[in-house]
């Protein structure tokens, strides 16, 4: 069962809003948060994180 949550991604260093029923708001923060590889910014290419 996905966790709903609102607000932003989990992803440190996303400025992103996290899509409805999950902590992140793309695959790309859920693969690079779950990598545990610390990123400066964010590559997930939404318009708030360029």
């Amino acid at each position: 069962m996905a966790e709903q949550t609102s607000g932003k991604c989990a992803h440190g260093p996303c400025d992103c809003s996290a899509e409805q029923g999950s902590k992140y708001c793309s695959e790309y923060c859920k693969e690079a948060e779950q990598s545990k590889v610390m990123e400066i910014g964010c590559g997930c290419e939404h318009a708030a994180c360029r």
